[in-house]
């Protein structure tokens, strides 16, 4: 049986939308939502929510676009 994660967190970037982050992650699981919910000059942070089979591999693409924090991760 394939185990699933539930994933909430912040990602902070200065160069991307809610659709460049929806576009790299959206092979990667299901249920994906991705929201501005701050902007401070070119800075902008995006809250993320999605289901996945593995979250490793979600984290490290985001890595590559901006910094994560306030990581949830729900396992079922």
């Amino acid at each position: 049986m394939i185990t699933k994660y539930t994933l909430e967190f912040i990602l902070h970037s200065k160069e991307s939308s809610p659709k460049i982050i929806k576009s790299s992650l959206e092979e990667f699981g299901s249920g994906l939502t991705v929201h501005q919910c701050r902007e401070e000059g070119a800075n902008c942070e995006y809250k993320v929510n999605m289901i996945t089979e593995d979250p490793t591999l979600v984290f490290d693409l985001c890595s590559q676009i901006g910094r994560i924090r306030s990581i949830k991760v729900h396992e079922g």
